[in-house]
């Protein structure tokens, strides 16, 4: 049985996203070994998964929406919200 790593480091960046000119924080979006992609929020010194899923279009959808129409706290709260959504289709 193979081992799952809980935080696997990114095998694929796809892109990194920065909403504030000079800013520190990213979201950056990577794929992982088993197929599905990761959104994860970058500040500073501090990193946050944000979700997971195997639908790269609704994410970057998701994100641009965000970026485009909000804030910083904005777009980690549509990523988040995606993420609340993918868990309750499994379920």
């Amino acid at each position: 049985m193979a081992e799952i790593e809980p935080t696997p480091s990114p095998d694929d960046v796809i892109i990194t996203l920065r909403p504030v000119a000079g800013g520190s924080s990213t979201i950056e979006i990577d794929r992982l070994r088993d197929g599905s992609y990761r959104a994860t929020h970058r500040a500073g010194m501090g990193t946050l998964e944000l979700c997971r899923t195997d639908d790269l279009e609704r994410l970057l959808r998701q994100l641009n929406e965000a970026l485009v129409t909000g804030t910083q706290s904005g777009y980690v709260a549509a990523v988040r919200n995606l993420h609340e959504t993918e868990l309750s289709r499994a379920s």
